[in-house]
Parts: structure tokens; C-alpha cells; sequence
């Protein structure tokens, strides 16, 4: 009797064993689940301020499931069929000399603009190659109402310079251009290209665009960075900027959105530059991030996902000048028009270009 007492009793203990020992693997397994997550939310700190990233924007929930913004393209851009169309060059190896890198400049634009878009064609936006680099430009724009869009249609046929998505032509959606050019350049170009966003109405340096571009180029391959900076190329701001909490301004930003004080640093919106591999990491992170800032999309993308990505602040450059103008900073230049200021500086750049290898279309 005491044997089978004995024998009932190894058994429970077995039990017993065996239940801790199940429970020590299961606990084993959901720790081991729990250090990857928290190793993914150490990748998501800023280096910098050790603050986690879900705090930097304003939200704790857990990544969304990706989606699009809701971005249908209508019409897409042919940036091969720019450089078969050479018509001015200095250079006769324009169509068969390779480029060492090539940049790609997406600028928002109304549909009505037309005439902002034909002077860019004819002053900044005609240089194709300086030396040996290659340079397109796509204006994005939005759906127009009525008639307006038979007349685009034409400026497609003769360009096929633009991209053109379905969301209607309205302010409130200035950053879903933004985002719809990151998205046809993270699907269509090769990483190692460069990516640039403008507004129709800016001047570009774009002689001082390329010799940054090959500066910083240089720098991340010796190793010094993991990844191309972002030029602030127009403006920047160093992180002391107050989100505007008044509800009838066009960039009102509610506490819900973003509690904190300051924005972090940031390029304005009026341009800024970087690889398409940096675009390709913002893109995808847009679309399982909140909160959706597209009344602050310069800030949203190259401050709060900048963050997110890892990039620190030492990575967004701002050089002592700048290589982007706004046409309301041409005031005391004489301009009676302000489409005729492009014109101002364009005079200037193409003394610049002279001793350059130079095409254009």
C-alpha cells in the first residue's frame, strides 16, 4: 500500500515537473517574443533624445495595417522620353553618355497652373545633364473640375512630364502630392537616385543643388553615414517651432494629433533633398504611422518620420545658403510679374553653366 502511495506520489511530483517545465518554455517563448518587441520599439528611439518615437508623434497605438493614402494615379510621367528630346546642348554626348547619378525633382502643382509649369520648362526645369549628371522633373498635380482637364490632357501629350492623381484639386490636399511622389518614386526608381520635392513657384539653383548632391554623395560612401542625408535646399527649422493651434488656419494642428510644444527640426516643404532609398524607408513608414499630417507634411515627413527611421539630426544638412527661392523673396529685384523672376535669376544661372558640359530639353 505505501509502495502504491509512493508510486501515485512520483507520479503527481512527474506531473508537477512536467507542468513548470511546459510553463518555463511557454514563458520562455512569450519572453523571448517580448524582447523582440521591445527591441523593435529601441529601434524606433531617436539616438539622439532616447525618447521613443511613439511619444514623438504623438501616439502609443500599434502600427496600422500599410496602406496608400488613399493615392490612384490617372496619369503617368515619362522621364525617358525627356532625355530623347534633347533641344539645346553644349555637349554632344548628351544622349549616349551614362550618368553617374540622376535626380528626379517632383513638384506640386494646381492643375490651372499651367503657365507657372511652362516657365519652369523654360528656365531651371530645361537643364537635363550638368557634367555628368542627369536631371528630370515631374509636376504632380490633382483631378480638375470641368473642361480644365482636356487642355491638360494636351500638355501630357507634349510633355509627359507630369503625374497626375484622382484626389481633387484643393489646398487641403498640398501634401498628398507630396506623398504621391514619394510613392511613384519609391515603386519606379532604382534606389541610388536622387529625390528632390518642389512648389511651381521657386527658383532652383540647380548647379548648387548638384555640387551638394556630390559633396554628401562622397561623404556617405566613405562610410561616414549608413545612408544619404536630407538637404534642407530651401529652408530649415532647428526644432524650436510651435505647431499652430488656432482651428481656422490651413495648418492647424489639434493636441490630439501632436501634444508637444515644438516640432522637432524639419526642411520646409518648398524643397528639400535625399536618395530614393531614404524616400522609399519615409514612404513605407507613412502609410502604418500616425498621426496623417497632410496639412504639415514637411515637418511630418522629414521631422517626425525622419525620427522614426533613425535618421538624427546631424543627417538633416542645412547648408549657409540656399539653392531654392521662393518668388515672394524676388520683391526687390525689379520683377513687375512675379513669374518674371525665374527669368531674373535664370539669366545669372546660364553664366554659371558656360564652362559647363551642359544639356538641356
Amino acid at each position: 500500500m505505501r509502495i502504491k502511495i509512493l508510486d501515485l506520489g512520483l507520479m503527481f511530483v512527474t506531473a508537477c515537473l512536467c507542468y513548470v517545465g511546459l510553463r518555463i518554455v511557454l514563458c520562455g517563448q512569450v519572453t523571448k517574443r517580448s524582447f523582440n518587441r521591445e527591441r523593435v520599439q529601441e529601434k524606433n528611439t531617436n539616438s539622439r533624445t532616447g525618447r521613443n518615437l511613439n511619444e514623438v508623434t504623438g501616439t502609443n497605438q500599434s502600427p496600422l495595417i500599410p496602406n496608400n493614402h488613399g493615392i490612384e494615379f490617372l496619369i503617368y510621367p515619362n522621364i525617358e522620353y525627356s532625355r530623347k528630346h534633347y533641344t539645346t546642348v553644349n555637349d554632344a554626348t548628351c544622349k549616349d553618355r551614362d550618368p553617374s547619378w540622376a535626380m528626379v525633382t517632383f513638384v506640386k502643382s494646381a492643375a490651372r497652373n499651367i503657365e507657372h509649369r511652362k516657365l519652369l520648362r523654360r528656365t531651371w526645369a530645361s537643364l537635363g545633364k550638368i557634367d555628368q549628371s542627369n536631371f528630370y522633373t515631374v509636376f504632380v498635380i490633382g483631378k480638375p473640375n470641368g473642361s480644365l482637364q482636356d487642355t491638360i490632357q494636351e500638355e501630357i501629350r507634349l510633355h509627359r512630364d507630369i503625374l497626375q492623381m484622382s484626389t481633387p484639386e484643393d489646398y487641403q490636399f498640398i501634401g498628398m502630392k507630396t506623398l504621391a511622389g514619394m510613392k511613384w518614386a519609391a515603386e519606379n526608381l532604382p534606389p541610388n537616385f536622387y529625390y528632390s520635392t518642389s512648389d511651381d513657384d521657386m527658383w532652383i539653383d540647380m548647379l548648387k543643388v548638384k555640387e551638394w548632391i556630390d559633396e554628401f554623395r562622397t561623404q556617405a560612401k566613405k562610410g561616414d553615414w549608413p545612408e544619404f542625408p536630407i538637404i534642407c535646399t530651401y529652408k530649415w527649422w532647428n526644432g524650436s517651432l510651435e505647431p499652430i493651434r488656432t482651428p481656422t488656419d490651413k495648418n492647424y494642428v489639434s493636441k490630439e494629433q501632436y501634444p508637444w510644444p515644438y516640432w522637432p527640426a524639419f526642411c520646409f516643404g518648398g524643397m528639400y533633398t535625399t536618395s530614393v532609398s531614404v524616400i522609399k524607408q519615409l514612404w513605407e513608414l507613412s502609410t502604418i504611422s500616425r498621426p496623417l499630417l497632410y496639412n504639415a507634411d514637411d515637418v511630418w515627413i522629414t521631422g517626425l518620420l525622419r525620427h522614426k527611421i533613425g535618421m538624427p539630426d546631424e543627417m538633416l544638412i542645412r547648408p549657409k545658403e540656399h539653392a531654392a527661392k521662393h518668388y515672394r523673396g524676388f520683391a526687390s529685384r525689379g520683377a513687375t510679374v512675379k513669374y518674371e523672376v525665374n527669368f531674373i535669376e535664370w539669366k545669372d544661372a546660364l553664366k554659371q553653366l558656360q564652362n559647363r558640359s551642359l544639356c538641356r530639353w
